[in-house]
């Protein structure tokens, strides 16, 4: 009985002996792998406070240039493809200062718009964004003879009204929406610039005392198209 004790004791002796080295190599995993990831995280943290101030002049230039008070938008993220196509690197100190003096680089998908020195690396910040193009349509709209009015076909900031009723016949007010923009009592005839609201669709309505057939009224209008691109803005120390 006692024997049986003592090969008890030596087996678990044994088997304590053996997974020494199985629990020394695991302990040198565990090591590795922790100092592994601590080296990686260092790196990590290295990078990300790396010129922490060229991230934010990158940060700041690219909210200011898509922000809605900026001189390249007509609305907030939405681009003045026709502003834009204006900008150019002199412009960068004056409007976007928080660069100072390092490179600069503004692209719209594929185009740089805009680049000063030669930035090579930096930080880059990316928003996708609507670039608005707005082309002139003039059309000659059909009109009724009792009761001469039409709608725009597309929404449009301003338009431009040539009026050239027939030989007798007076318009004295036009209407957009049921406003009054133009008035008259002794004849409305000839071109005028309207500012719109861009956020409806217009109807233009005129009152006149005698026949107003089509032909008697064209009107130019600017229809807005929009495409999404991407702007990246890089800044470089």
């Amino acid at each position: 009985m006692s024997s049986m004790r003592r090969e008890r004791r030596h087996g678990s002796k044994g088997r304590a002996q053996m997974n020494l080295p199985a629990l020394a190599v695991a302990l040198l995993i565990l090591t590795m792998v922790t100092g592994l990831s601590v080296g990686i995280a260092d790196r990590a943290l290295i990078g990300a406070d790396r010129n922490p101030t060229t991230r934010r002049a990158a940060v700041a230039t690219s909210e200011r240039l898509v922000s809605a008070d900026s001189s390249l938008t007509v609305r907030s993220n939405v681009v003045n493809a026709t502003t834009l196509d204006g900008f150019n690197a002199s412009r960068l100190t004056a409007w976007f200062p928080v660069v100072g003096e390092r490179d600069v680089r503004i692209r719209l998908g594929g185009t740089v718009v805009a680049e000063r020195g030669s930035p090579t690396g930096g930080v880059t910040i990316r928003r996708i964004v609507l670039v608005e193009n707005r082309s002139a349509v003039t059309l000659t709209p059909p009109l009724s003879t009792s009761d001469p009015q039409f709608t725009l076909p597309r929404r449009t900031p301003n338009a431009t009204l040539a009026v050239h009723p027939p030989d007798g016949t007076t318009v004295s007010v036009v209407r957009a929406n049921g406003r009054v923009v133009l008035r008259n009592a002794s004849g409305i005839d000839g071109r005028f610039h309207i500012p719109l609201s861009r956020f409806e669709t217009t109807r233009f309505s005129f009152e006149a005392d005698g026949s107003l057939p089509t032909g008697s009224v064209n009107v130019t209008y600017y229809p807005a198209k929009t495409r999404k691109a991407v702007l990246a803005v890089t800044v470089d120390v």
